[in-house]
């Protein structure tokens, strides 16, 4: 409490103050952010485009498009609050930014919300309900959808405060679905079709009976505890296998070969048995069993074949692997047909049989040997995953996956060695959750293959972040590129862009034409949309150019009905975003992108362009809850973002994101580091509150830092100031964010608030004129810096503190004129005396605090002598220049915080009586302090209350 006689004072000490709230309530908080957003944030961008004063180079960050389908989740909050962590220290640093966000707005689960809408309108009884939807209603039910998300997202990403031409709907964002980026993608389609790096052509692909329609690699998850059957079945040899001339020596009986299957239902597709010419195979029968059966397998799986069939077997004869070549075979279903025996590297003696069922239709390995040896490939599933009409009778119109492997395992009853379960990784559709088969279908490709080593010479000069992992995640980004198969980029949906392509009806072939482009081009630039692809009829398509050219009748000509990859569709909005020559500084997405958006943006631009889209990838994990958990409905871990704005604030969730984001593949939720999060932005809160008081007190005179009136404690603090200011702007520069803010929190905590704050408040207070003037022109020093280093991270703030500072403008228009003076140069001479005097008297501080704590007194009525040996003593005496006697005025007794100071040298003769660096001895005096500055003691004999210290009498005559 104040005393009468302390407040009769107050009037004469210069305390902080400022109508800066040191809180805000909630309604309050997001009253002001809600206008700052109006005000503040709603033209950065426009004027950073064009402010003469930014004169560094553009820093490109490409926004990877989020996907138009949802509500936005805590993964969404942490990619865009990252990337605007970036652009806003690039704005801070100097740098025009090119950011334009984007959406993906095709693709199957926005197809299925439109067939959703339909489904529900249908049990309301509505008109037209029941009905089966066109390709044309179903786009655009499903536009309606992608745009009205797209509304609702924008708004989120504006209120975390992302910077963006968000007014300038044309040019300031791009959506997958708009007329000039489909343009573009048809005529890039176009070139790489004519430079033959995409193609179309039967080949096995993923497909999905629940989505009807082939998937990429990138469109699949993993089920880790799927069931299948584990079958192995005999296949009897033609002939007794006499056709291989080691077999016909033994004059034997019936001879089979045995395979394994974890897919029964593939075997009515069955064409060949592989064999590795390398292995040497064994003709085995069963020791415990009196049958004549005898078995063709692997010699090196038969103790193998033993453990899992439970029977020993009796080897008969070693057969070289390339003998097998002549041998055929009956189809297990079909007596009739015979089948061959062909090699193949793929065949390994590890697991099975060491002979494998090929069917091409439903595999890649399969596939390219069936095509090396010129089969036909026989194809019994359709687009539903069901056995069609040239199966065998029993399975056609049945499900392949469930019901198939039923049957099939029924027919092949007598044919079954083992019938088991195995449960192992299998792929599953990353929509629908259900399982994925491979099939064979006519399909558009991309080739990769003559694409992969430009791709892995581009990703060497690619930088990957977080530096930590860097390593890492370019071998998996190398190792995904060399093992990538074949790029299938047709899907068979309706929502999506159209491959523009008919075909020839005779021969099936496709057919493309420059003049069938500029049609389509034209059509959809006047239309703003493409949907007249499923509307127009062919003929009013077709150019009378292109036929005169093609010789092709107008009646042989029908259009296709595939839509690109999603994937495709995404990857090449470098080409509308970038355009045909820059390249992205940065690429940002989550980790899973290695396999989706960072691989397919970069194939599709080395192969249009020869080049990466991207300088660098940074690459952040996934939210999960406090417990390592992902977070979903069914758990109910569920935080929200919006959620944590209406309890925190904009800027807890960017301190949040900027804390725990940038460094592992897990990035933690929950409340108790949202409240930490939040104590850590009140305290800045506090801090920023304090430096704006003292500014206010400085009244709208200039603020100038005179090196002759720098006490050492200042040379040292504003180097301090000046190093950190640097290095967190090169953490921010190596995208070490949860860094950056540790950083932050130390130097506010400790540097600032614990030291120089605690040791000059009363040269700020109760000091001269010229004293005040010069502490607070450091002080305005230190907000500028604050401002700057924490405008990137929590932006409201920043910019709320400084609508009440002395400036008239934004901070972020302010930071590049110097309205405010910058610290000297580090260089100055006197600095690093200064520093080594500060950091010894720091090193005797906590000597000095150790003892202090014992007395329980204030610290202003301590009388401290030190003794220490005489490097330490010369440095100090920088401080304390006064020798001999003690003193009450020094810097030291500043810095100390101690009424008096005595400094006594130990010389050497006698540095080994002590093991202490420090011998400090303190005792308290029984003088009063000043009822003014509390500072200084009064003179003795003078306690009575109307005295004030020498000092405080000098300050206020000068004002008078």
């Amino acid at each position: 409490s104040v005393t009468k006689e302390e407040s009769k004072y107050t009037s004469t000490i210069r305390l902080p103050r400022t109508k800066f709230p040191a809180r805000l309530s909630a309604e309050k908080r997001s009253e002001v952010e809600d206008q700052l957003r109006k005000t503040c944030f709603s033209e950065l961008y426009s004027w950073n485009r064009t402010a003469p004063a930014l004169t560094k180079n553009e820093f490109i960050l490409h926004d990877g498009p989020p996907y138009a389908n949802g509500e936005l989740h805590m993964g969404h909050a942490v990619n865009k609050i990252l990337k605007d962590l970036i652009l806003k220290h690039k704005i801070i640093s100097g740098s025009r930014i090119h950011y334009v966000p984007g959406w993906d707005c095709h693709g199957l689960p926005i197809e299925l919300k439109a067939l959703e809408a339909f489904a529900k309108k249908s049990k309301k009884g509505l008109p037209g309900a029941g009905q089966a939807r066109s390709a044309p209603e179903i786009r655009d039910t499903a536009r309606r959808f992608a745009l009205e998300t797209i509304v609702k997202q924008r708004k989120s990403f504006e209120a975390w405060g992302i910077t963006a031409a968000w007014s300038d709907s044309d040019r300031g964002l791009y959506r997958t679905l708009d007329p000039a980026y489909i343009r573009e993608q048809l005529r890039l389609f176009y070139d790489l079709y004519e430079r033959q790096l995409i193609y179309r052509a039967l080949k096995p692909v993923f497909w999905s009976p629940s989505s009807r329609s082939a998937l990429a690699e990138a469109e699949l998850e993993y089920d880790e505890a799927h069931v299948s059957p584990s079958m192995y079945v005999k296949l009897r040899l033609a002939d007794r296998g006499t056709d291989c001339p080691a077999i016909r020596s033994l004059g034997l009986g019936e001879v089979h070969a045995v395979i394994w299957t974890t897919t029964p239902w593939t075997l009515p597709a069955n064409q060949a048995i592989c064999y590795n010419p390398s292995l040497e195979y064994s003709l085995v029968r069963s020791a415990v069993d009196d049958g004549t059966d005898t078995l063709l397998i692997g010699k090196d799986l038969i103790p193998y074949l033993t453990e899992q069939l439970g029977q020993p077997f009796e080897a008969l004869q070693t057969i070289p692997g390339s003998e097998l070549r002549a041998l055929r075979y009956h189809h297990p279903l079909n007596a009739n047909e015979l089948l061959p025996f062909l090699p193949a590297g793929h065949v390994k003696a590890e697991k099975g049989t060491g002979l494998v069922h090929t069917a091409p239709a439903h595999g890649p390995d399969d596939f390219l040997v069936c095509l090396e040896h010129r089969m036909v490939i026989k194809s019994l599933i359709d687009e539903e995953g069901r056995y069609n009409e040239r199966a065998p009778a029993p399975l056609i119109g049945r499900l392949a996956l469930t019901e198939g492997n039923r049957i099939v395992s029924e027919l092949l009853r007598p044919a079954t060695l083992h019938l088991g379960t195995l449960e192992h990784s299998y792929p599953i559709d990353w929509r629908t959750k259900q399982p994925v088969m491979l099939r064979a279908s006519d399909q558009w490709f991309i080739d990769t293959s003559s694409l992969k080593q430009a791709a892995l010479d581009a990703v060497r000069d690619v930088e990957i972040y977080p530096r930590s992992s860097s390593e890492v995640s370019k071998r998996v980004l190398e190792g995904q590129l060399r093992k990538r198969p074949y790029w299938c980029i047709s899907r068979q949906r309706a929502w999506g862009v159209p491959i523009p392509v008919l075909y020839d009806s005779r021969s099936g072939q496709p057919v493309l034409h420059r003049s069938l482009l500029a049609t389509i081009e034209a059509r959809l630039m006047q239309e703003s949309s493409i949907d007249f692809w499923w509307t127009t009829p062919v003929e009013q398509l077709v150019p009378e150019e292109m036929l005169q050219e093609l010789e092709i009748p107008l009646d042989c000509l029908r259009k296709g009905n595939d839509i690109l990859d999603i994937w495709f569709d995404s990857g090449v909005s470098w080409c509308t975003v970038l355009g045909k020559e820059r390249v992205a500084d940065l690429y940002l997405e989550g980790i899973d992108q290695f396999t989706g958006w960072f691989q397919s943006s970069l194939l599709t631009s080395v192969a249009a362009r020869g080049k990466a889209p991207y300088k660098a990838i940074f690459v952040h994990g996934f939210a999960v809850d406090e417990t390592g958990m992902k977070m979903s409905k069914s758990l109910g871990n569920i935080i929200s973002p919006s959620s944590i704005i209406t309890k925190y604030g904009c800027d807890v969730l960017r301190w949040w994101v900027c804390s725990h984001a940038t460094q592992n593949t897990s990035i933690p939720v929950s409340h108790k580091l949202l409240t930490s999060s939040a104590d850590s932005v009140q305290k800045l809160r506090g801090i920023l509150k304090f430096l704006l008081g003292a500014l206010e007190r400085a009244g709208t005179g200039e603020l100038e830092i005179r090196p002759e009136m720098l006490h050492h404690i200042d040379r040292y603090y504003l180097q301090q100031l000046a190093e950190f200011r640097r290095n967190v702007f090169e953490l921010y520069d190596a995208y070490q964010h949860n860094r950056a803010t540790a950083s932050i929190l130390n130097f506010c905590l400790s540097t600032l608030s614990g030291l120089y704050l605690h040791v000059v408040k009363d040269r700020l207070y109760c000091g001269t004129d010229q004293e005040h003037a010069h502490v607070t022109a450091i002080l305005a020093n230190t907000y500028q810096t604050l401002c700057e280093v924490l405008w990137p991270i929590v932006p409201f703030l920043v910019e709320e503190s400084w609508s009440y500072s002395r400036e008239n403008e934004y901070f972020y228009k302010c930071f590049r004129a110097d309205l405010l003076r910058r610290a000297p140069s580090t260089a100055d001479s006197k600095a690093d005396l200064s520093c080594t005097a500060v950091e010894v008297a720091l090193e005797l501080r906590h000597a000095v605090y150790a003892q202090q704590a014992q007395l329980n007194v204030n610290s202003w009525l301590l009388q401290v002598t030190v003794e220490c040996d005489e490097i330490d003593f010369a440095r100090l005496s920088a401080l304390h220049p006064t020798v001999g006697h003690a003193d009450t005025e020094t810097e030291l007794c500043e810095l100390l915080q101690v009424g008096s100071v005595a400094l006594c040298s130990r010389s050497a003769d006698r540095s080994n009586e002590s093991t202490e660096r420090f011998v400090v001895k303190i005792t308290k005096s029984d003088q009063s302090l000043c009822p003014r500055c509390r500072r200084f003691m009064l003179a003795e004999g003078r306690d009575d209350r109307d005295c004030i210290c020498r000092r405080c009498d000098q300050v206020l005559r000068t004002r008078v």
